[in-house]
């Protein structure tokens, strides 16, 4: 359904000030300001240069058409994986957000039977359903992916793990739409119905009021890495801490650097122990995202290696502007816009990033991310990501040249190629109306053998 919207952008000499203002849909044109954008099948709607924003891309209704078969894993010199980001089931506020927010991006899955999961007008679906993740695994598989690594919320307590209630919406797609689990927190499964389709691990993620107690270790061990598809690095099931200086901070304790650098020595070796007694000899310990002149002190604390979740703008390339915005509530917020085009900044941004950790983390202990595109003028963080211009053939430049950058230095053939469904961000792969099925066709031409 077309969409009518507002945005208004007032501009001074040295700061744009954007007003906010909620989208919603109404009838069959979509309004800016005050010029109506008319479009049909005959008259496709088109960006300044000349882009189709309303392909010709049908949405699935998923209570009427089942995936089908997938595919068994190919064997593959190269690990090519995905971050999803599972946040899109009824009871979060993702699906409500990316409604009012950004209508336009548009999953191609949607569940007309679901009631929860209908928005401003617009049907989602959940992926905690077996069926929705069965469509997205599908894909991965068919675009040459063969890990997805899933964001995990452990607990909402400090004290005691909980598998975080308020964080549930997000747990559930990998407990019951990947593990195949009756419920969240139930009994653990023995194998999931994805086991020779594709790998996968779960991240703790420990940020948005998400902590790891203890328990946390013992929770994993007994649910995911008993999995037979879950990830090993040289034969050790991987565990990813996403925010160390989050973990700094909860296990790091009072006192000086030193005696908190100890704490964390201890809490690593901790959780080694503690897999052991679950049958898992080593575990290979790595970070989630760390910037360069951090490394070394992490990687002296006892961590084994180190993957990113988003590759920024380096900051002699991008472009920085002060900005104001105005909340719903009347109050104006300043923060700072970080704009980069993808090609001639983002590109090169990444190649100098990777450099750094490579020299501190090893050829084979750095797993890079290709970040695709990132854009959060409209959400209102004081950080503001506009990385634009990654269209399906700029990123197959960018892929290619992610290769380039792991065999020139001999190193694992690791790539992360991007994040699976940050929708809300702009930072996504999956098919939508809007580009199709266009980022895993240029995934697979970069990756087939």
């Amino acid at each position: 359904m077309p969409v009518r919207f507002a945005f208004k952008k007032i501009f001074t000499m040295k700061r744009v000030t954007l007003s906010l203002i909620a989208i919603s849909l109404f009838s069959a044109c979509a309004v800016a300001e005050d010029t109506v954008i008319r479009f049909s099948k005959e008259k496709p709607w088109l960006a300044a240069d000349g882009e189709v924003l309303n392909p010709e891309v049908h949405r699935i209704d998923v209570s009427k058409q089942k995936a089908g078969p997938i595919a068994d894993m190919k064997e593959s010199d190269w690990t090519v994986a995905v971050w999803n980001f599972p946040a899109w089931n009824p009871g979060g506020k993702h699906m409500p957000e990316l409604a009012f927010g950004k209508p336009l991006r548009m999953p191609l899955l949607y569940d007309p039977t679901d009631p929860e999961c209908l928005h401003n007008g617009i049907y989602y679906s959940r992926l905690a359903d077996p069926d929705v993740m069965d469509w997205h695994v599908k894909w991965m598989s068919e675009a040459g992916i063969n890990l997805v690594m899933f964001d995990w919320y452990p607990s909402e307590s400090k004290e005691a793990f909980d598998n975080s209630p308020r964080h549930r919406s997000i747990n559930e797609s990998i407990e019951e739409g990947f593990l195949g689990k009756a419920e969240t927190g139930g009994a653990p499964v023995a194998t999931n119905r994805f086991a020779k389709k594709i790998e996968f691990l779960a991240m703790w993620t420990n940020h948005g009021k998400a902590w790891i107690p203890k328990g946390t270790m013992e929770y994993a061990c007994e649910n995911f890495l008993n999995q037979p598809n879950y990830y090993k690095i040289d034969g050790k099931p991987a565990i990813i801490i996403h925010a160390p200086g989050v973990l700094m901070n909860e296990h790091g304790g009072e006192g000086t650097k030193a005696e908190k650098d100890q704490r964390i020595r201890e809490w690593v070796l901790e959780q080694r122990a503690i897999a052991k007694t679950y049958g898992h000899d080593e575990v290979y310990m790595a970070l989630g995202a760390i910037l360069p002149q951090f490394s070394k002190w992490f990687k002296g604390l006892g961590f084994d290696g180190c993957f990113t979740y988003v590759t920024d703008a380096d900051k002699s390339l991008e472009t920085v502007t002060p900005i104001e915005y105005e909340l719903p509530n009347g109050q104006i917020r300043t923060g700072e816009l970080h704009e980069a085009d993808y090609e001639t900044v983002m590109m090169p941004s990444h190649k100098i990033f990777w450099d750094k950790m490579y020299q501190v983390w090893g050829k084979d202990h750095f797993f890079p991310t290709l970040t695709v595109r990132e854009d959060w003028r409209h959400w209102g963080p004081q950080r503001m990501l506009y990385y634009h211009g990654c269209t399906p053939d700029v990123y197959a430049k960018a892929l290619e040249m992610a290769k380039e950058e792991v065999l020139k230095r001999d190193a694992r053939k690791f790539v992360t190629v991007g994040i699976w469904n940050e929708v809300y961000e702009d930072g996504y792969l999956q098919p939508d109306v809007k580009y199709g099925y266009e980022y895993g066709k240029r995934i697979k031409a970069a990756f087939s053998e």
